[in-house]
């Protein structure tokens, strides 16, 4: 299993990522979907000077770019995915996380089993298409602090709903502790989990010495489930020094 680092576009973290081993970078879709040419060039550029590639993409979708809810407009939707796909495969992109709770969340009074039907079509019709035409898995990520899928299962069976081996499933150890979904249930779902987040489970920060989380446990699901990838998506207040650390502790927990 790889493991990445999301850290965004700064060059100096992109170097050290490099250095300290990482596999590869995870970074904003929004990036890749709204950038100029020439902005592309040049983190492309930084990413082969540093022999390192973006595999994977988290923030799918913007907030105000519904998929569920009265104002889902899909021509939008296909226009964004499309062009953040075709820039970001220039960077190596392999994977896309759909979180996205803003834009999947279920409006007051609207009802959940037309939501449910509303993700299902978008995986199935929009994104399950344009994953295939530029060879991306696109992962369905449970959110605790959303009001429509929340644990492993439930996001592989929205990815299920899609028929595509280019829309599966993802854990994320943050959110799966905070809503109780246990890191067993990975083990149910082997063969369709498709990339995975890793943080400090009470903080949301990088691993970091002492801190008694139990990575072993959720990375030897992962590993039993066929995962290919997993990234630190936490919040890093100085990636010079948290980085080489969480990386090790991740690295000796395997």
């Amino acid at each position: 299993m790889k493991f990445g680092a999301c850290i965004g576009f700064n060059p100096e973290e992109i170097k050290l990522a490099s250095e300290f081993g990482f596999d590869y970078l995870e970074a904003g879709f929004a990036f890749f979907a709204k950038s100029a040419d020439d902005e592309i060039e040049a983190y492309c550029k930084c990413l082969a000077e540093n022999k390192i590639k973006c595999e994977a993409s988290n923030c799918f979708i913007p907030g105000e770019l519904k998929v569920v809810g009265d104002t889902v407009d899909y021509d939008a939707l296909k226009a964004y995915i499309e062009k953040g796909m075709s820039n970001g495969v220039k960077a190596g992109l392999k994977t896309v996380v759909f979180g996205s709770g803003g834009a999947r969340s279920i409006p007051e009074g609207f009802p959940y089993s037309k939501a449910a039907a509303q993700i299902a079509y978008f995986l199935k019709n929009i994104v399950a298409p344009l994953a295939v035409k530029y060879d991306i898995t696109v992962v369905v990520e449970p959110l605790s602090d959303c009001n429509i899928v929340n644990t492993v299962k439930e996001g592989c069976i929205f990815a299920a709903m899609a028929e595509s081996d280019n829309v599966k499933g993802l854990g994320d150890s943050y959110h799966m502790y905070t809503f109780g979904d246990k890191f067993d249930n990975i083990k149910d779902v082997k063969g369709f989990l498709g990339h995975a987040h890793v943080a400090e489970p009470t903080k949301r920060v990088y691993p970091y010495e002492g801190d008694g989380a139990d990575y072993k446990s959720f990375l030897e699901a992962l590993e039993f489930a066929g995962c290919p990838r997993c990234s630190i998506e936490a919040r890093c207040d100085c990636f010079a020094k948290e980085g080489s650390v969480a990386l090790k502790i991740l690295k000796e927990a395997m």
